[in-house]
């Protein structure tokens, strides 16, 4: 009785505070989430999108490595996850990171805290007995790393088996410093760690080489809209590391209006609502290993996922996978939807981790309610990336070419384009150019050999035109035109 008023509530909150608009789907939390959401958006003015995904990231660190969920067959994985959040200077995506995150830094203080003491204390043993303390050398053991280099941050891991989370405010920082002096070392890391594969680090300045067997490495950061185009010009869409990232890009780029209700009679309410949040991150953080190999590797418990959730997760993959095989043009499949199965499983093991945490549910298996909840936030972050390769595609093309493509119909031919361009005094090579960029950015779809259909025409357009972001850089790919041979209908277009 107390879930279903507290659901109506939440309902009645959600709708006030106009949440629908945001496209979010607020839903696929636990009532208690919800509430604690709704409550940090009313009295700290934080945007539902970040929020809520913060918390998701927050409770995948809690959790770590100690609960696995079963994919299909012998496929398993953790529960990590990479995100960026995406916003205008000052839309406010540090706030809602740092509460959501309070409780693990809490807990990473008092781990400091104890580490400084016990180093202390062998440090004074070492003196006084020069050297011989009897004492193994303390390790400093925490969850969130800021500031490193990939030896450090395999060092850090290696202290905390449980899993690691790299959070970085600005988050384009650290990737554009990844590779300056490590030969792309920490992005390969990243990805052998995302995919589930052992770590190992062997340098002359360890003693004792560094191995991970079951790595679990989250990453939470955030960007600006301006800078987003860096991203996707450093190659990570070739190595496949764009393809394990998920984005956070609000609908609406206004920053919210302060309430009273965040004002200082509301203080205790405020602290009241984030304790209740305390007390769900502690109880994930309060589940541990299935045990301890005799290697001293952590094992992790393994849940398998209710058959009504593997019919609902395999009914959606064969439905992707139908789409997929559907393409005859190898050159328009993308490797992106391959990840798709990945996340959701991810999604819905952190679902069902808070649902715990909750007292709505157990961590025996992954209910179909999870698998229908990380589906909805699985398809809104997907939106949310593809509005950004439309945000950044948009910057990188001429006003001419954004003219033509509007005044070309839903669906064209590419002699319909050639036809606009030449009213508008493009070439044809410079629109056949054009057509093949528009496809590689997203714009256009290639339906068939010289057919083109432009991409959803509802694509979110006020971010274009309330900043103007840096020209986005051209691949080599890119600048090499390959003529495309013309059909019967063109050729008679074109004479």
């Amino acid at each position: 009785m107390e879930t279903s008023r507290l659901s109506i509530c939440n309902k009645v909150t959600a709708e006030a505070q106009g949440v629908a608009a945001t496209g979010f789907p607020l839903e696929v939390f636990p009532d208690k989430v919800q509430e604690i959401i709704l409550s940090m958006v009313n009295y700290e003015n934080f945007k539902v999108e970040y929020l809520a995904t913060a918390m998701l990231s927050a409770a995948s660190s809690a959790l770590g490595g100690t609960y696995r969920v079963r994919v299909k067959s012998t496929w398993l994985t953790n529960a990590a996850l990479y995100i960026i959040m995406v916003g205008r200077p000052g839309l406010g995506k540090t706030p809602p990171l740092d509460a959501a995150y309070r409780p693990l830094k809490q807990q990473d203080l008092v781990k400091f805290e104890k580490f400084q003491q016990e180093m202390e204390l062998y440090q004074r043993q070492a003196k006084e007995t020069k050297g011989e303390t009897g004492m193994e050398k303390p390790v400093l053991s925490r969850t969130i790393v800021s500031d490193f280099t990939p030896e450090a941050l395999m060092v850090a891991h290696s202290n905390t088996p449980r899993g690691i989370t790299i959070f970085s405010d600005e988050i384009m920082g650290m990737f554009n410093s990844a590779n300056r002096y490590n030969s792309g070392q920490l992005i390969e890391q990243l990805l052998t760690a995302w995919s589930g594969g052992a770590l190992d680090v062997i340098r002359v300045s360890n003693s004792t080489p560094i191995h991970i067997e079951t790595p679990c490495i989250n990453i939470i950061g955030t960007t600006q809209t301006k800078r987003i185009h860096e991203l996707l010009s450093k190659g990570y869409e070739e190595n496949g590391f764009l393809d394990r990232l998920l984005f956070v890009l609000p609908k609406i780029q206004k920053q919210t209006r302060w309430s009273i209700d965040g004002g200082n009679k509301d203080y205790a309410k405020a602290e009241s609502v984030k304790e209740k949040w305390r007390a769900i991150i502690g109880k994930i953080l309060a589940l541990d290993f299935q045990e301890v190999s005799s290697t001293n590797n952590p094992i992790p418990h393994t849940l398998n996922k209710t058959p009504d959730a593997d019919s609902t997760l395999f009914d959606w993959v064969n439905k992707s996978i139908d789409e997929t095989n559907a393409i005859e043009d190898d050159a328009l499949v993308e490797s992106r939807p391959m990840k798709a199965p990945m996340h959701i499983a991810r999604l819905a093991l952190i679902l069902q981790a808070l649902r715990y945490a909750c007292d709505e549910g157990d961590m025996t298996c992954v209910s179909k309610w999870a698998i229908d909840g990380a589906i909805k936030l699985w398809e809104y972050y997907e939106d949310c990336y593809q509005r950004i390769r439309v945000f950044v595609a948009k910057d990188a093309f001429d006003e001419s070419i954004h003219k033509m493509l509007a005044l070309l119909p839903t669906k064209f031919e590419t002699c319909k384009a050639v036809e606009q361009g030449k009213a508008l005094d493009i070439c044809e090579r410079t629109v056949k150019e054009s057509l093949k960029k528009l496809v590689n950015a997203k714009l256009l779809k290639k339906t068939s050999h010289g057919h083109y259909q432009k991409m959803d025409a509802t694509q979110e357009e006020t971010i274009a035109k309330e900043e103007v972001s840096p020209k986005a850089e051209t691949s080599p790919e890119e600048e090499t035109i390959v003529n495309e041979e013309p059909t019967p209908q063109e050729e008679k277009c074109n004479n």
